[in-house]
């Protein structure tokens, strides 16, 4: 018989499964944020191979990684893929990180999130990467791993849009920022491996993701 629960059990459930996973995994900020565009469209072994090379070229020093040409950057990052792209917005991504964060910090989370967005390379998952793990917000991230995840349990039938389901999450999502960047990186990390662990569980969102559930 199956069991119905809600995205606050899921989260216990994945807690006590897991455990703490404390990300954002990185020993500096400038590699996190670095990290965060690295991993687009890719995995993390393509990702950690060009932070190695990062690391080893500027230490993750700002300064030395924005006096990187792009030429050199795309060299280094290479591993992780699209290259030419991934340099011009981590060069985009660090800059703002030294010239405005400190002032966006001071935003509403719904104005720094579209500040965010006008980042060269920076869609909906990696804006709220960064709102959960830089500024440390309280957001939901809709990403793949979450979306097969709900679907398994039969959240809803019909793949919804990454805002689309961000936003039926958050209707009801009192998470802390630690509570909220632990829930993402568990779903993360159980959907990496495939498991079955869920196949017994419906997951009850606060509204139907679409009407054809």
């Amino acid at each position: 018989m199956s069991k119905t629960i809600n995205i606050r059990t899921l989260f216990e459930i994945l807690q006590k499964e897991l455990g703490r996973q404390n990300w954002w995994p990185a020993d500096s900020t400038e590699e996190m944020l670095t990290g965060m565009v690295l991993i687009q469209n890719t995995n993390w072994k393509n990702a950690d191979r060009s932070l190695v090379n990062l690391q080893d070229k500027t230490g993750f020093q700002l300064d030395k990684m924005l006096n990187l040409s792009l030429e050199e950057m795309e060299e280094l990052i290479q591993p992780s893929g699209f290259f030419h792209n991934k340099a011009i917005y981590v060069r985009s991504l660090l800059t703002a990180y030294r010239d405005n964060f400190d002032e966006w910090s001071k935003l509403s989370t719904k104005d720094l999130r579209k500040q965010l967005l006008k980042l060269k390379g920076i869609g909906n998952e990696t804006a709220d990467v960064l709102l959960l793990y830089y500024f440390d917000r309280s957001t939901f991230v809709a990403d793949n791993y979450t979306m097969r995840l709900f679907k398994n349990m039969k959240a809803f039938n019909i793949k919804p849009k990454y805002m689309e389901l961000k936003n039926q999450v958050e209707q009801d999502f009192d998470f802390t920022p630690d509570e909220a960047g632990e829930f993402h990186a568990l779903l993360d990390e159980f959907g990496k491996p495939k498991s079955d662990f869920f196949d017994d569980y419906i997951l009850e969102l606060p509204e139907n993701v679409n009407s054809n559930k």
